[in-house]
Formats: C-alpha cells, structure tokens, sequence
C-alpha cells in the first residue's frame, strides 16, 4: 500500500535502447552517458545524432522554399531603389517586438525609407486595424510588410488595398484555407502549399529568412552575426521547438548575446541580473526566458510598447540604460498586478467553481488588467491542473485569455462554443477570446458541458517526465559539463531530468525570504547540495532525516570564480524507510478505525491531546491545511513528546467527535481544519472512539 500526497505528480521513466546508445556513443566518440540522452530524444543513429551536436554550422534552408518569397524580395528591392516609405507593421509580444527590429535594422542599414509601427494591447488590440490603416495612408506610406501577424487579415488588407498601399504579409501563425488575396505575397512556413522543410519557425525566424532572401544566401554567416541575437529572442519567447532550424537560430544568437556587443539587451541584463559575483555572466536560452523576455513582454502589457523596440534598435548606451531602467520597472509593476489579481482570482475560484462537476475554470472581473490576465490563466492552470479561462469586462463587452492542459485543445473548445463569443483564436494550450456580459455564464456552462466527456481525472494530474535515473557518482563536474552538448534547452529539447533514488535530506534552509529551499542531500557517503525553488517550507511536507527519491535537472554553479555542481529539483517522494514508516502508519490507523485495535504507541494519552490542541490553535492560527507528517514531528520536536502519524489522525477523529475540530481529509496525510468557538470545558475521555480504541490496544 503506498500512500498517496495531495497534488502528488506522477513520474514517467524514458525507455530506451542500451545497444543503440553504446553503438553510438562509439561511433561518434561520444560518452554513453550523452548518447544515452540522444538515444531518449529520438536521435538514434549516427546522422540524426551528428546533426543535432553540430547546431554551429551553417546550413540552413533555402529561403526561397517559402512561397511567395521571390515576389516578397522583389518587391521589397523595388521599393528600396526608389526611395518608397516602407512600414514594418508588428505584434506586441516579444515575437513581434524581435521582428520588427531585426527587419527595421535591415532595411534602414540598405539606406530604406523605413519605419515601424506596433499597435497598442489595450486600445487597438492583436493585429491589423482600419484606423492605423488610415494614419498609413495620410503618411504617404507606399508598402506595409507584417511581422508575426496578418495570415487572417482579410478584410483589412481588402481596405489597405482600397487605399492604394501594398502589404506584404510574413506571418508564422496557423493559415486558413484561403490566404488574404490582396497581398502582394503571404510568406509562412505552415502553408498548405509549403515546399519548406521546417514549419516551426518563429515570426522573426520568417523575418530572418526575408533577410536572408533579399541580402543572398552567400552572406549568411555575417546574416546571422549581425541579427541572431535578436532573433533568437523572439524563437525562445514564442516557445518554438529548439530543434531542426530553431535550434541553429538559438545557437548562433546564444553565441552573439555572449559576446556582449548588443547595446540594448546588454543595458537589459545589467539592469536585470547585475552581475556580483566577479565573474563573466553565461546568457542561455533560459536566461531569454526569465530575464530578457518578461522585460520586453512588460511593454507591451501595461507600458509603452515602442520602448522596447527601441531598445533593440538602440545604439545609444546612455538611452538604452534608461530605457532598460523603465522596462525593469514596468516589469515589477506587472508583477505587483499579476499577484493581486491571482489572489482575487483564487478567491473567486475558491467561492465559485464546483470542482466535482466542472472542468474548465473561467473566472471574471471588472477590474483585471488585460495584459496580464494571461500570465495569471498560465499560473491558476499550472496549481489546479485544468484549463482556465480569465475575462476582464470593460462595459459590456470583454476580453479573455486562456491556457490549456496537455490533451485538451482548448482552441477547439472555444470554437464549440463559438455562438456564446464575439471572437476567438489561438493555439491548442493558449488562446483569446472575447465576448459579451449578457453571455458570459451561458459561455461558462457551454464549455464545462463541452470538457466534461473530455478531461479525465488522469489528464488533471501533474507530470515529471524524467530522462533516467542517475547514481550518486554521476553527479559530479564532469557529467554536468557534458550536458552543455545538448544546450540550447527549450520546448521539445528540455533540460535532461534525472532521478536519484533514496537519499536522504540533511538539512533543510529557507532562502529567498522563504519563497525557495536549499537542501543538502547525502547518498554513498557525499553530500550534494540541491535548491528547490519556489518551494515554501512550510507546505514542504518532508523533514530532516527523510529518505526520498530526487527528480532534478544537473547544473553548474559559478560563483566568484568558483565551479560547483548543483541539482535543481524538479519534483520529491518520500521513499525508502521512510515511506515505509509513512505506509506503516497509514495501515495502522486505517486498522484503528475499522477494528479499534490499537498499538500503545499510536494511542494518545492526555498529554498529547494537550500539546496538539495547543499547536493547533498557535502554529496554525486555527485553521489551515496541515501536513500530518510533518505536524507530528513538529508536536513530538516542540513540546518533547512522542506523536506519530497515526496518532494525530486519532486525535484529530477524538477532536472531531467532541466538536472541538472540524475537518475534511484531503488523503490520509493531509487535511483542512478549523477549529470552531466551543465553551467551557470538554471531556476527552468521554469519547467513545478513544474508549474504544483503549479497551482494544495491544
């Protein structure tokens, strides 16, 4: 019998072939322990294996694979010879921001008569629009080329046409059946006409093959030394698969970034990660993803979106550092705003959703900010396990984002939902959507009634899925460097996750002002330092002294000069000897329950009645969510007594009998509690569960 803990993830082992990884570890000179990961990430033989460790070459696709590419080029040069004004018209995400730059840079360094616009979230929302349109036309603007956006813009490249302008459309989003038939071309790698190889292209990796077109493929390698630091912004931000051309972009653009040449992303960084330790900082595709992709992406949500393109611009350091210094702090104002709205929101959820009946959370507010009502979505789906839909309403119409679960493609249920909605689109995991006050309930039911048949229990659990499990020798300098090999990590290439069996934690301190832990590890003898992130100890639910199984990627930590291994977990279980005590107790109370048969060391006497009741009403300010592990070892450690696991559920049960507690079992190690007002005195030894369980302990 193996006790399950609340919100509990379960954990999947990769299988693989142990002769293919020998046989390529020696036919490409490689450790087993890099080929073994090849081999798990679907590059099993020599070629494919070859390929994804050389992503410094040179070799990408033809640009002129993508359809319309000749006509875009052509009209383009054509445009730069005679002297026409050119607009870059983007999205205001980092894909677009990227874009927009990268493209402006090109063409203003071939002496264009460029400029660019990117529309405000707020005011003019996602993509092309007729009153922009209009301002294009009075500024005499002769061509528009789109960046990340427009394989939808029917109606407004009809109007754009009306007004005598031409547009390009470069776009990388989901195509229709029929394509805007007023462009002068429509380049996206995901046409149903394609004859490019690689769908899964960023939008400014759409823009980099433009560049790439029009500058000539001879030039690639000074192509992707002046413009692969911005583009690969955008590729990881977007969340685009890092392997096949994605990962080449990455690479170089990682190489460039290192280099620190970049006027914009540098001023970025300083002000972002000032650097303490005295040693040289290592940007990674991780690095994008926390640091310099949240940043961009504060413009856009709550600020002024040109800023951050022209930081990208930017070759004006002093001008770079104060706008650096002002997306820094528009990206704490975000997330002073994502964590009250995410308290409101949980609240609401708490109050409002039925979570026996209901599938899809969708929650509304007058007063959220939309640019950031998304990232809350993302946050409320990772800690409930379902898909969550957040509306914020501005008169009687609103706006809403939504985040998915893997399985459920929550694009499709909008769409079947589609009469309760003004407007939709997106992907299978995130989507928009707006609509009607009137309609919002009607929306809410719909969609439940559509996920119900759909979302099983299973698919609301949480997953880790580990590489392999590793032995405690591996986890050393030597295996931690290899691992570069397979950088850069990101979506469909994540950080190799192994799994260490049964150690036992050491010691335990809070760091980060309680938000995070630092553990120290020890197995064979070593001891391996290990931080677990945004990890609250006291929610943490496993003690010094534990034994448990480690799921964590393997890193390096420099400090001051200083390289050390580190593991960062990604998930723990309590295991060994001390799931088998946790078991053990589980069996021991769920028998005093069904038999009333108990040991003595499991029967509480007045003593521990006392003490928990007192813990009770102190640690836990009368109500709460306990761990009842970690509760009897804090009793037993702070009065000086012995209470196990088994015991406390005991008492909880005698507590509950007499009206001292209420409470509701999450599993057999976790519960709700309350503890209601109660007047004078209450006689424990009345109970007839405890009087039973006395009359039959052994």
């Amino acid at each position: 019998m193996n006790i399950r803990m609340k919100n509990e993830k379960e954990w999947s082992l990769k299988e693989y072939d142990h002769d293919k990884a020998a046989a390529l570890a020696k036919e490409l000179g490689i450790s087993e322990f890099i080929a073994k990961l090849l081999v798990i990430r679907g590059f099993d033989n020599p070629v494919s294996a070859a390929d994804f460790l050389s992503p410094y070459d040179y070799s990408f696709c033809d640009p002129f694979l993508l359809q319309d590419m000749d006509k875009a080029v052509a009209r383009i040069k054509t445009a730069i010879q005679k002297g026409e004004r050119i607009l870059i018209y983007g999205d205001y995400d980092v894909d677009g921001i990227s874009a927009v730059s990268a493209l402006y840079l090109y063409l203003h360094s071939k002496g264009a008569n460029v400029c660019y616009y990117i529309p405000e979230r707020l005011t003019e929302g996602y993509g092309l629009n007729n009153c922009a349109i209009d301002k294009f036309a009075a500024a005499k603007i002769d061509l528009i080329i789109t960046v990340d956006t427009g394989i939808t813009a029917f109606s407004e490249t009809e109007y754009i046409k009306e007004k005598g302008l031409d547009i390009i459309i470069t776009d990388h989003h989901e195509c229709p059946e029929v394509l805007p038939q007023c462009a002068c071309a429509v380049i996206n790698p995901k046409r149903r006409d394609s004859l490019y190889p690689f769908s899964e292209l960023a939008g400014v990796g759409v823009v980099f093959k433009l560049i790439c077109a029009i500058d000539g493929v001879e030039n690639i390698r000074s192509l992707c030394e002046k413009y692969l630091d911005i583009v690969s912004l955008g590729t990881v931000a977007d969340v685009m698969p890092l392997y096949g051309e994605n990962r080449r972009i990455v690479t170089h653009g990682l190489t460039a970034l290192n280099k620190g040449e970049h006027v914009g992303i540098g001023a970025l960084l300083d002000c972002a990660l000032p650097d303490n330790s005295g040693g040289q900082r290592r940007i990674t595709a991780s690095t994008i993803g926390f640091a310099i992709a949240p940043r961009l992406n504060a413009a856009g949500r709550i600020g002024n979106v040109k800023h951050a393109a022209e930081l990208l611009i930017s070759n004006d350091a002093e001008r770079a550092s104060v706008i650096a210094q002002e997306l820094c702090a528009l990206n704490r104002e975000r997330q002073a705003i994502e964590n009250e709205i995410l308290t409101q929101a949980i609240e609401k959820l708490e109050a409002e959703f039925d979570f026996e009946k209901d599938r899809v959370i969708v929650l509304c507010d007058d007063n959220w900010h939309q640019g950031v009502i998304g990232i809350v979505a993302s946050r409320i789906t990772e800690k409930y396990g379902l898909p969550s839909i957040l509306v914020t309403f501005s008169g009687e119409n609103g706006k809403g984002s939504a985040r998915s679960i893997q399985g459920f493609n929550i694009n499709d249920a909008l769409g079947a939902c589609e009469k309760n909605l003004l407007k939709f689109g997106g992907h299978e995991i995130a989507a928009g959507l707006s609509l009607e006050k009137s309609k919002f309930e009607e929306f809410r039911t719909a969609i439940n009634d559509y996920a119900r048949d759909i979302i099983t229990d299973e698919m609301r659990v949480m997953h880790v899925s580990a590489d392999c499990e590793i032995e405690a020798c591996e986890i050393d300098l030597d295996h931690a460097s290899q691992l570069s090999l397979l950088e850069p990590y990101g979506n469909m290439n994540p950080a190799p996750v192994f799994i260490l069996r049964e150690a036992v934690v050491s010691n335990i301190t809070p760091i980060g002002m309680n938000k995070h832990l630092k553990l120290t590890l020890t197995k064979d003898g070593k001891n391996y330092i290990a931080l677990y992130f945004n990890k609250n100890p006291d929610d943490f639910g496993i003690l010094e002294g534990y034994t448990v199984d480690v799921a964590f990627n393997l890193e390096i930590n420099e400090f001051r000069g200083n390289r050390s291994v580190q593991m960062n977990i990604r998930d723990m279980k309590i295991s060994g000897d001390t799931a088998d005590y946790i078991n053990r107790q589980a069996k021991d109370y769920l028998r005093a329950i069904a038999t009333f048969a108990v040991s003595k060391e499991n029967l509480p006497d007045m003593q521990a009645f006392r003490s928990t009741f007192v813990y009770l009403r102190t640690a836990s300010k009368q109500s709460g969510e306990l761990d009842i592990g970690k509760a009897a070892a804090d009793i037993s450690h702070e009065f000086s007594i012995n209470v196990t696991p088994c015991m406390l559920n005991i008492m909880f049960d005698v507590f509950a009998e007499m009206g001292l507690v209420k409470f509701e079992r999450n599993t057999l190690n976790d519960i709700d509690f309350t503890l209601p007002d109660v007047e004078g005195k209450v006689n424990l030894e009345s109970s007839k569960f405890l009087t039973k369980l006395k009359n039959s302990s052994y």
